[in-house]
């Protein structure tokens, strides 16, 4: 591999973080309104605080929870 095909390598990936970057600070999509999770209604509280999110409270914290059993176990569990 010579210098051109590692500086086209190094753009093209950089290329690509970018876009990555640009894609991540799209907002995101209003909520529908139920949790994918439980299929209950998210709390009108959360909605206005968070429009996109995808669960209830109770299945947030529950996620939440299982993360940071998780982190303790270190992925075993």
């Amino acid at each position: 591999m010579d210098e051109i095909d590692t500086a086209n390598e190094r753009a093209e990936l950089m290329t690509n973080m970018a876009i990555q970057v640009a894609l991540s600070r799209q907002p995101k999509a209003p909520s529908s309104g139920v949790c994918r999770a439980c299929g209950q209604a998210i709390e009108a509280a959360r909605l206005q605080a968070n429009p996109a999110a995808p669960t209830c409270c109770d299945c947030a914290a529950e996620a939440e929870a299982e993360h940071q059993r998780r982190r303790k176990l270190g992925g075993r569990g």
